[in-house]
């Protein structure tokens, strides 16, 4: 049996061969595009929303100081004018002592301004308003900067595109932002999966594209081959993608396909041999500045590698991966794993008598599609633990 490495270690090497995000390629993408990628670029906030005092309410323009003795049973009366504040430039007027302006919601104060009374606590009459009731300086106005504001960091380098940061973006008059082009390949390693005769179809890719897709990578191409080397070498050679994923041809014996043709590759890093249960078989490789992982073709064995190897390696290059929903759990039955090895244990989870209970589906079970299915989430299980005790309070990533 080949030595596993701890994936602390894996990942330090990997990172270290890669180089960091600096190394990674950057390509430009338009805004309605950017969703869901990693920005390439520092960005920061350039003005103020509102730019000027502005009205939150349908009403009028006052000095607050004019209205001051307002009340119900005493209103105050203020000169109208004649001008109707509405969304858009700033108004030209000043207004003066005793008089009030008309202001919807979203108009800029004018000059003189400081507070807005909303129409429900006034009455006009002829050229006039009554106040009923006292506002104070700056009451129903937002201020210059309150809703944006200049000096803000809207990206950093690694960071995950979302909706917020695309608004933010377009209202610094930004068409498009520099994006890192991860792209990713996958290739199914095996000659039962060319043959019609394995009695069900390839079902594994499918799972590993949809985290691929999740981890913000863009899928090129999935393809098949059989258990032949200079095929592989080939496919691994070819192609611009940043990851290249290959599944199966991994094992520690005499199968291990996959893992030769990395070796022809002559990678500046490369690691057979990964600490997760399951998926131990995993080998990961950094060759001509690109990732390749190298997992197992069983699903429950692939998704093992990617969240618990592949998922924080990404994040210690410096990417904001999106975050998967947690709970707290009880642990209804005890979750063991071989000192040393990362667990992958998946489970469902249950009320009982008013506390969430987690129970154990496998930690092993490379092929176990079943418990995937039939699982909520799963309990990661570091290196330096041998499992929870029953009853232990402990933490379920939810699928």
């Amino acid at each position: 049996m080949r030595k596993l490495h701890p994936v602390s270690e894996v990942i330090e090497g990997a990172v270290a061969a890669l180089g960091g995000l600096d190394r990674l390629p950057v390509e430009e993408a338009p805004l309605r595009l950017a969703a869901g990628r990693y920005s390439a670029e520092h960005v920061v906030s350039s003005r103020k929303l509102p730019p000027y005092p502005k009205s939150v309410v349908d009403g009028y323009a006052v000095r607050a100081e004019d209205v001051l003795p307002a009340s119900p049973s005493s209103p105050v009366k203020l000169r109208l004018r004649e001008e109707l504040v509405r969304p858009g430039p700033k108004p030209a007027f000043q207004l003066g002592s005793g008089e009030a302006a008309r202001i919807e919601t979203g108009g800029y104060l004018p000059d003189g301004a400081d507070a807005a009374v909303p129409v429900e606590d006034t009455v006009e009459r002829g050229g006039s308003v009554l106040i009923y009731r006292r506002v104070a300086r700056w009451e129903n106005v937002s201020m210059p900067g309150e809703e944006y504001d200049e000096g803000i960091t809207i990206l950093e380098r690694g960071w995950r595109i979302d909706g917020r940061r695309l608004a933010a973006l377009a209202l610094e008059e930004r068409e498009s932002v520099k994006v890192y082009a991860l792209k990713a390949r996958v290739l199914n390693v095996g000659d039962e999966l060319l043959r019609e005769s394995a009695g069900f179809p390839p079902y594994t890719h499918l799972l590993v594209e949809e985290w691929l897709r999740w981890a913000g990578f863009q899928v090129e191409e999935t393809r098949f081959a059989g258990d032949d080397p200079e095929a592989i070498a080939s496919w691994l050679r070819g192609g611009d993608a940043w990851l290249s994923v290959v599944m199966g041809g991994t094992s520690m014996g005499g199968h291990d396909y996959t893992v030769k043709a990395i070796e022809s590759l002559s990678p500046r890093f490369m690691v057979h041999g990964v600490a997760v249960q399951p998926g131990k078989t995993a080998c990961i490789a950094v060759a001509q500045d690109r990732l390749v992982a190298a997992i197992s073709g069983l699903p429950v064995a692939a998704l093992s590698t990617l969240e618990l190897a592949l998922k924080p390696l990404l994040e210690r290059l410096g990417l904001e991966l999106p975050r998967r929903p947690r709970v707290k759990a009880r642990l209804a039955r005890r979750v063991t794993v071989k000192t040393g090895l990362a667990g992958f244990a998946r489970v469902r989870l249950e009320k009982r008598g008013g506390e969430l209970w987690a129970v154990p589906l496998m930690v092993g079970g490379s092929g176990s599609l079943k418990s995937l299915v039939a699982a909520h989430g799963y309990i990661a299980v570091p290196e330096e633990s041998e499992g929870f005790d029953e009853g232990e309070e402990v933490e379920v990533t939810l699928f």
